[in-house]
């Protein structure tokens, strides 16, 4: 039979280092790998959202003579922008937000004037986020509206606790959370913007990410909502007449003002002016 003897000096706290020192390089590789697997499986989560919704009915129409970028997936959408259907692991899917398509880097503006509340890097189909909060005043609303603005292409420069006026470059559009399955490796460069509307500005900020803000009693619904004059009852807003239930928001032109003037709510991204007016 064969024994081994072990050397009892070699298991002594003292001589640990001594012991392992051959496999310390290999050590801190899978260490640092361990890390980063770790990263990127926090990155590739999807956090699930239940939020009850419901189609508002309403559509867009923008001033006269200017070229803007229209909605490519409405909210309550159960189809992405290409036309094909939605995962239902979130909000049993059907779409939490309106997506406009963009060119990677392209300026966002705040759609009014709002404090900055959180902003982060979230996980799968988030990306790069930044959350606004505006309040009645700011809106011409009654409600105070929690927006936020995913896919950003960087992290941006504003910090939490900042106002900004409305028309700010708050952000520029991205690709960021959209890479892989559907859209392949590149992912869909896109803004997706949230907008939420409740009783009061109290909050709550949760999530894996920190990326999901919870305004007290606040109701997700229509961005386009936002833009709807003389806004008292969210309730009625699906009984609204046809010519009620469609939107003229004000637009950002190429000189920078809003348009028409004295509106204090604007569409995220500004529109080309056209030779006709």
């Amino acid at each position: 039979m064969l024994h081994c003897k072990a050397d009892p000096a070699a298991f002594r706290l003292g001589n640990t280092s001594d012991t392992f020192a051959p496999y310390k390089g290999t050590v801190m590789r899978l260490a640092i790998l361990l890390a980063l697997m770790l990263s990127f499986s926090a990155q590739a989560q999807v956090e699930r959202r239940d939020y009850k919704i419901i189609a508002s009915g309403l559509s867009v129409a923008f001033p006269s003579g200017y070229a803007c970028e229209p909605i490519a997936s409405p909210f309550a959408s159960p189809t992405r922008h290409d036309g094909s259907m939605r995962r239902d692991d979130r909000n049993k899917g059907l779409h939490g937000g309106i997506d406009l398509s963009l060119e990677i880097g392209t300026p966002l503006l705040a759609i009014a004037d709002g404090e900055v509340i959180a902003l982060g890097k979230g996980g799968a189909l988030e990306g790069i986020y930044r959350w606004l909060r505006h309040t009645p005043e700011d809106t011409g609303t009654r409600y105070f509206i929690f927006s936020k603005y995913q896919h950003l292409s960087t992290l941006p420069t504003l910090k939490v606790g900042e106002r900004v006026k409305a028309v700010k470059v708050i952000g520029l559009s991205g690709a960021t959370g959209t890479a892989g399955k559907h859209y392949g490796p590149t992912g869909y460069p896109h803004l997706h913007l949230s907008t939420f509307y409740g009783p009061s500005d109290e909050y709550e900020i949760k999530g894996m990410f920190g990326s999901m803000v919870h305004g007290k009693d606040a109701r997700l619904d229509d961005s386009l909502i936002l833009y709807l004059d003389g806004l008292d009852d969210l309730s009625a807003i699906r009984s609204l007449t046809d010519e009620r239930k469609t939107i003229r928001p004000a637009v950002v032109g190429d000189d920078g003002r809003i348009h028409p003037e004295g509106r204090k709510t604007v569409w995220p991204v500004s529109c080309k002016e056209s030779t006709k007016r």
